[in-house]
């Protein structure tokens, strides 16, 4: 791998984490926030699910400004934008203000992972390009990880403004490392696929793509479950289980943890072994995923739920790789932006509707009740699977 593209890996690792620290933050302190304003759990699944509904609004836009701008420049403005978002955070004194701030703040991240996707398919030769991906992505998972051992202390002891404040001061000393250091991009064009190499692809002709369709599907189901896990567990372990804040904290990080080895894993096998048998990697894995999610739903203990939480992320993060890498297989690097931002696009609608709709199903029924939801998201994302089918010519 050339200097360059290690070096622009490492950085929008960084970028990554950051910005997943953050937004985890706000789930470990969820049950704070409930209490401080006096919100039932519907009113507090809102406050994931309206950041969400702004991300959705603005990716594909975002995605065509990234096509348009160019990558650097788009990464280094979200991240300073994120950053003065996420200090409002913690300065807000009503739900309502709440509600904006975060709102604003998907607004604002939506263009940040299309241009990291595209920054990676311009600086990334495309033999490796899903490895470098599944490596620079494992910084969500990490982050979540790494949420409670670094985020749920200082929240204990400071309370949860203070971390938000700390954590934006963290994304404006990186901005202007980003902006110095992030190399150009080399790789102006790169595709396996049968769409023309020589000519701009039009914006209805993406949105025509069947391929792009059927894997924001899968995406979405992918989404559901892994949002839902992330919004909920903490609380459920917090309120439910009765374990202290950073305890629980702790215990939800473990299966976030375990899925990180899922996202590489996915990546290296995919562009190692499956580039050309994506269905017969990603079916098995849904499936897998499924049965350890219906066992965790139905257990009562602690310890199993946790097992089979862990067990079930990791074989649902094997596809998550390459369902980007099959798009950045198929879609050039001149319009990756947009295509990832129509992806991501469907994977973050999913994600605006499950936390409050899970919110209101533990309000009205029981936590199992409300983890019964994420089944929908594995049920959506193995019928996606199916449906993609690839002719010998393509």
């Amino acid at each position: 791998m050339k200097k360059s593209a290690l070096i622009s890996a490492a950085l929008l690792f960084i970028t990554i984490l950051v910005g997943v620290l953050g937004t985890y933050s706000i789930m470990i302190a969820l049950p704070l926030i409930g209490e401080e304003f006096h919100l039932n759990p519907v009113e507090q699944g809102a406050i994931m699910s309206v950041y969400f509904l702004g991300f959705a609004i603005f990716t594909i836009p975002g995605g065509i400004i990234a096509d348009k701008r160019g990558s650097k420049q788009i990464i280094v403005i979200s991240l300073v934008l994120w950053a003065i978002l996420t200090a409002l955070t913690g300065a807000v004194t009503s739900f309502a203000a709440l509600l904006l701030v975060r709102f604003l703040m998907g607004f604002i991240d939506a263009p940040l992972m299309p241009a990291m996707l595209k920054a990676i398919a311009e600086r990334t030769p495309a033999n490796i390009r899903t490895t470098t991906l599944s490596v620079v992505s494992s910084a969500e998972p990490i982050g979540s990880g790494l949420a409670p051992f670094l985020v749920a202390p200082l929240i204990a002891v400071l309370g949860w403004q203070e971390a938000t404040f700390i954590t934006a001061s963290v994304g404006l000393l990186l901005a202007p490392i980003l902006l110095i250091f992030l190399p150009r991009p080399f790789v102006m064009e790169q595709s396996s696929s049968s769409v023309s190499k020589s000519k701009p692809i039009p914006f209805l002709s993406l949105l025509r793509n069947r391929y792009l369709w059927k894997l924001t599907g899968m995406l979405s189901g992918i989404n559901i479950v892994m949002i839902g896990c992330m919004t909920w567990v903490p609380t459920y372990l917090t309120t439910e289980k009765h374990l202290a804040i950073t305890e629980s904290g702790l215990y939800a990080s473990l299966p976030l943890l375990i899925s990180m080895l899922g996202y590489l894993a996915g990546g290296w096998l995919y562009d190692r072994y499956f580039y050309q048998k994506f269905r017969t990697m990603v079916i098995p894995s849904i499936l897998v995923s499924a049965i350890f999610l219906t066992l965790m739903i139905l257990t009562d203990d602690v310890s199993l739920f946790m097992l089979f939480e862990s067990i079930s992320l990791f074989f649902l993060s094997l596809t998550t790789q390459p369902i980007i890498g099959l798009t950045m297989r198929l879609i050039p690097s001149d319009v990756m932006g947009t295509a990832t931002g129509i992806l991501l696009t469907g994977g973050k609608l999913a994600s605006i509707f499950t936390p409050i709709a899970m919110g209101a199903f533990i309000q009205a029924y029981s936590f199992q009740a409300g983890f019964s939801l994420l089944l929908v998201g594995a049920g959506i994302s193995f019928v996606s699977s199916i449906l993609i089918h690839f002719k010998r010519s393509e």
